[in-house]
């Protein structure tokens, strides 16, 4: 597989290119308008001359001899051209009139196009001639007009064109040369910021996830990719602590019941005992793994939903319905703490069925958890324009403001040995609670001052796109 082009190469490449369009450009019209300037004046010195020519022919009176009118024809014509042929012969093809070269006189006479609009380039010998041929009347009354061609020879003029041609050709593509390396020289240096922040980014490791890049001098057109790659960084460096954090929590909660297995089960095999004990053991050693499978169900459910793995079976349901449902399911465990379950208000939102109520379980299960007993746990349901809220309000203790923002990650804990031991909880609760919600594009957060703590879930009452 071939490497890509640089993008310094192919901004250069791109700019030579454009270079080299507009020299070429430049070079036809300057070709263009040389050719143009050359044969305007060839026609005007021809046109010049010939005027000459039909001026003497007209002064001539008509008692002139044939010999003496080729005197006046001579006088009266002024040869400034060096390569100049004229030939002047009358209607019965006697010469009247000639000077110049032999044979070029000679085509003149015999081979002179007569009354061209333009001039006829005709070549002899690697000469080049421009020849305009006309019949001009004499001032012999009665006479027939004259056949008068004129050649002017444009060969060194032709040669000096095409030699400022090929020397303006060979310095437009010496100017591309050097537009395309200046413009590599140029893109280079405008690119050296970008090479710098390369070179910066690419000594960033797991350990710097910190340490910014400097915006300081940065040109504007890179300040939003700093920005957005700091952004990056600094999330990057979040979700790195979580991970580490997590990995160590959920270490620290697999290694409890794995090391409470092991004890129980090495202090039963220590000496022989009865199936009393025996029995005892293995139903302590499933309810520890009971915990280690919701915690690893736990675990695969929230590595879905990062993944978006998991597609919710919408449907329309009411919420009412659900909370009592739930206060069906935890009545027995309230009761039994003399925790009074109460709820108003009601709503209906698009949602998974199963994937709500697990969501509303995971709150309600924390409050009663946390209420003290003999006090009174409120749900209040609402609208607010195309939304639905749910909000679960208990007494108990407060949760301090530094935490309220982490108390939704995975196996965090206000405070760590205030579960420690409790096989009913794995810390994930929360954190599936939020995957659930923000899956449905809803909102949830948590107050807590005064002695109570609020949770408070918001969900879109339709399905959103």
């Amino acid at each position: 597989m071939k490497n890509p082009i640089s993008l310094t190469a192919r901004i250069s490449l791109q700019f030579a290119a454009t270079a080299a369009c507009v020299l070429f450009a430049a070079g036809l019209v300057f070709e263009r308008v040389g050719e143009n300037q050359l044969q305007e004046h060839y026609r005007m010195e021809l046109d010049g001359k010939m005027e000459l020519v039909r001026n003497a022919l007209e002064s001539i009176p008509s008692s002139t001899p044939t010999s003496m009118m080729r005197v006046r024809l001579r006088e009266a014509i002024v040869i400034s051209h060096p390569g100049i042929a004229i030939a002047v012969a009358a209607s019965d093809g006697t010469v009247l009139f000639s000077v110049g070269q032999s044979e070029v006189v000679k085509h003149l006479i015999e081979g002179a196009e007569i009354g061209k609009p333009t001039p006829v380039i005709w070549a002899l010998d690697h000469r080049t001639y421009r020849i305009r041929a006309r019949h001009l009347a004499l001032g012999i009354p009665a006479s027939q007009p004259a056949n008068v061609a004129i050649a002017l020879d444009i060969t060194e003029e032709t040669e000096l064109m095409a030699e400022f041609m090929r020397l303006l050709w060979f310095s437009m593509a010496l100017a591309a040369l050097a537009l395309g390396w200046l413009g590599w020289v140029a893109v280079r240096k405008g690119l050296a910021p970008l090479h710098d922040m390369s070179t910066t980014v690419a000594n960033v490791s797991a350990q710097q996830l910190d340490k910014p890049l400097p915006a300081a001098g940065v040109p504007h057109e890179l300040q939003e990719l700093v920005s957005a790659f700091n952004r990056m960084l600094a999330q990057l460096h979040d979700s790195f602590r979580r991970l580490s954090e997590f990995s160590s929590d959920i270490a620290h909660e697999l290694r409890t019941p794995i090391n409470n297995m092991m004890m129980q089960t090495q202090v039963i095999l220590s000496r022989e005992r009865d199936t009393v004990d025996y029995r005892a053991n293995l139903q302590s050693n499933l309810e520890e793994l009971e915990r280690m499978s919701r915690m690893v169900s736990d675990m695969l459910f929230l590595a879905k939903a990062d993944n978006s793995l998991v597609a919710p079976n919408r449907e329309e349901i009411d919420l009412r319905e659900e909370v009592v449902k739930l206060f069906d399911f935890y009545e027995a465990l309230a009761s039994a703490r003399h925790i009074h379950l109460a709820q108003s208000g009601a709503a209906t939102v698009c949602a998974d069925r199963m994937m709500i109520q697990r969501a509303l379980s995971n709150v309600l299960s924390n409050a009663i958890r946390f209420t003290p007993e003999g006090m009174r746990i409120e749900v209040t349901i609402g609208e607010n324009a195309d939304r639905a809220m749910i909000a679960i309000d208990n007494p108990g203790p407060e949760i301090p403001a530094e935490h309220l923002p982490r108390i939704f990650e995975r196996l965090y804990r206000v405070d760590a040995a205030r579960r420690e031991g409790d096989t009913e909880n794995t810390g994930l609760g929360l954190a599936i609670t939020k995957s659930i919600v923000e899956m449905h594009g809803g909102t949830i957060y948590a107050e807590s001052a005064k002695g109570r703590t609020r949770f408070t879930i918001t969900l879109p009452q339709r399905e959103t796109v």
